[in-house]
């Protein structure tokens, strides 16, 4: 029957006095739950980090800085070289397709490699894997088939159609490799490759020297993670670096994007520039932004270094460097075991450069079943966040704020710390305390503060899920929790109700019906159900009967009788009788009537039987006057019509 749900509430003096605070085990972590079923997110960046920030680049080429001072200071210790124009293998992963078309971008026709046979303009070209090598046939006219690979050429480059119906073209030539899924490479000179991809990673806006110092950084990272033995080079994502190929087309044919003259220049005027180091050339990688510092990558020359030019408000109009997103908790829900639901992030240690203590290296995923530990990089991904450099609001924070902060819970006696049972966090004040969960973030404080501890803090009633509040009334305070409530009020102290005994209490109409608590709930003696006296009757429990309350000369009548041990647990609340004639409850064991002139009078077994049988109250012998009574073998019972005599010899009932 223990469900619990508890609100607390102590704002008066005699509440607050009531209270002690005492600090609960400390954590180190940042705990924070989500409220509102969300994480609110700050930070800084956008992207790894690592190696060149793009608008660190464009802030110190504002600032007067050459491109090769800007990759002198993210890709410390290399050196300028020189790279031959040469061709790449790249994959366009947009096309792995089980089929692929393929179209003539202008009035030139393609050729294809495998058979000498042209696509002519308008006609479209399908490529289909067939048994161990491909076939190709153009809508109306010609069809073949082909070995494991074929190559598609043209003057102008090749245009493929992509599943969402665009178009893009590519310079070069595209060659397609039979499989499951095609492998579409596009074999374009490296320079070529790169007016589709520094546009694609740099904004063409950008200064000259920033455009030079992406040329350079991409033509250094293409030719560093060159792999002879697989079927490509590089790929076309942020997985690599992105690249658009020469123009992108919408559905109807119509250009979209093509190749700017501004990073156009920018290669050309660095047409085979690297960075090398040790004799090789460099992993040059970069991202959008570090935020203001850089982070230590897998190389010697990716070092973790402070970047004032890429921190918040230094490049002009940079709108990365800071970020805020709120994401849902279920965004989360795929880092936990399966059928787990995401309640918690637990940020256990950053890099410890910049604000926040730097980014966030290892975190725990707090779910329902369980709890996995993750990076930084896994909660940037699962969040679809801009970088792994970030805060999480404190919902204990921002409530102590909400509440006035130090003018209404005074200053902070304990840290931010993590509950015990890693499902919340929590802080200490002066005036009370403040507890984030699932369910919110609320404040708990005097003597309603001092129960919720006495029961076992949020290990007892569970989280609040409300502020302390006054009640309706004005006569006290309260506090609603995940397992229950506590209400106070100055003439009763501060108690606990909960599971089926506070439902039938707040159907009876919360503190207004029987009034506040005057004990927290208790097992009865006879250990088969609990109680909670209030100040104008009570409320019994059992698996049997559920909860029913009491009150006025009926439970004064089943008090005197024994309570529970007497007549047994209620089996429904008091409940009038018809013309006004007085009140009846039933027991288990019997029932007890109340009439204003008769007083309250318990009636049981056979004796009961018999008086039901003339019609209760209804029939001649009226309400009941008297206890029963025992006369040797003979228990009577008097009424207002007459006695009722019970022989427990013969085990008949007589009327006198």
């Amino acid at each position: 029957m223990r469900r619990r749900i508890s609100r607390a509430v102590a704002v008066t003096a005699a509440a607050l006095a009531a209270g002690t605070l005492t600090a609960l085990p400390a954590q180190a972590a940042e705990v924070r739950p989500a409220v509102g079923g969300a994480f609110t997110f700050a930070g800084h960046g956008y992207g790894h980090g690592i190696g060149m920030s793009q608008w660190g680049a464009q802030s110190r080429a504002l600032g007067g800085q050459s491109y090769r001072t800007i990759l002198d200071f993210y890709y410390p210790g290399t050196t300028v070289g020189t790279q031959p124009d040469r061709v790449l293998r790249v994959g366009l992963t947009a096309f792995a397709n089980a089929a692929v078309a393929v179209y003539a971008p202008t009035a030139a026709q393609l050729t294809i490699s495998a058979s000498g046979q042209k696509v002519g303009p308008g006609q479209r070209l399908v490529v289909a894997p067939a048994g161990g090598g491909l076939s190709g046939a153009v809508d109306g006219g010609w069809n073949e088939t082909w070995g494991g690979t074929v190559t598609v050429s043209g003057p102008d480059g090749v245009l493929l159609q992509k599943g969402d119906g665009t178009f893009a073209r590519y310079d070069g030539t595209v060659r397609i490799v039979t499989g499951p899924r095609l492998t579409v490479v596009n074999d374009v000179p490296l320079e070529t490759y790169l007016r589709g991809v520094v546009p694609a990673e740099s904004p063409a806006s950008f200064h000259p020297e920033a455009l030079k110092a992406q040329s350079v950084a991409a033509r250094s990272y293409a030719m560093s993670v060159l792999n002879p033995q697989a079927q490509t080079d590089i790929c076309d994502t942020t997985a690599c670096q992105v690249y658009r190929g020469a123009e992108l087309r919408d559905r109807n044919g119509a250009t979209t994007w093509t190749t700017p003259a501004s990073t156009n220049a920018a290669i050309a005027a660095t047409a085979g520039e690297i960075r090398s180091y040790g004799g090789k050339v460099a992993f040059t990688q970069f991202s959008s932004s570090n935020g203001g510092w850089t982070v230590a990558g897998s190389k010697p020359y990716l070092v973790a270094a402070e970047d004032r030019f890429s921190g918040p408000g230094a490049a002009a109009g940079g709108s990365v460097a800071d970020w805020t997103a709120t994401v849902p908790a279920t965004a989360f829900d795929a880092g936990c075991a399966p059928g787990g639901r995401a309640t918690t992030l637990v940020i256990t240690d950053r890099d410890g450069r910049g604000d926040y203590g730097g980014r966030v290296t290892r975190a725990n995923l707090v779910c329902t079943n369980g709890t996995v530990a993750v990076t930084g990089t896994k909660i940037r991904q699962l969040g679809g966040l801009r970088s792994d450099w970030f805060s999480i609001a404190s919902a204990v924070r921002q409530r102590y704020d909400a509440l006035g902060g130090a003018a209404a819970l005074g200053p902070a006696t304990s840290a931010e710390l993590g509950t015990p049972n890693g499902l919340g966090s929590y802080q200490h004040f002066a005036g009370g305390s403040i507890y984030a969960s699932a369910a919110g973030a609320h404040e708990v404080r005097g003597a309603i503060r001092a129960e919720w501890a006495r029961l076992g803090w949020e290990n007892g009633l569970g989280f609040p899920t409300t502020g302390d509040t006054r009640t309706p009334g004005g006569g006290g305070f309260f506090n609603h929790f995940q397992g229950g409530s506590i209400y106070w009020s100055p003439a009763t102290g501060a108690h606990a109700v909960r599971g089926a005994i506070r439902a039938e209490w707040a159907r009876t109409g919360w503190e207004t019906g029987l009034g506040f608590p005057t004990t927290s709930d208790a097992p009865t003696p006879n250990g088969q159900g609990w109680f909670t006296h209030f100040q104008n009757g009570s409320i019994y429990w059992s698996p049997a009967t559920g909860a029913h309350f009491t009150r006025g000369a009926i439970r004064d009548a089943w008090a005197r009788l024994g309570w529970e041990n007497g007549l047994g647990f209620p089996v429904t609340g008091d409940a009038a009788l018809a013309n006004g004639r007085g009140w009846f409850t039933r027991f288990q064991g019997g029932s007890i009537y109340w009439g204003p002139t008769t007083g309250a009078h318990a009636v049981r077994g056979a004796v009961y039987d018999a008086w039901a049988a003339q019609g209760w109250e209804n029939g001649p012998l009226g309400m009941p006057t008297g206890d029963e009574r025992w006369n040797g073998s003979t228990l009577t019972q008097t009424f207002q019509g007459g006695t009722l005599s019970f022989s427990s010899v013969t085990g008949k009932v007589s009327r006198g």
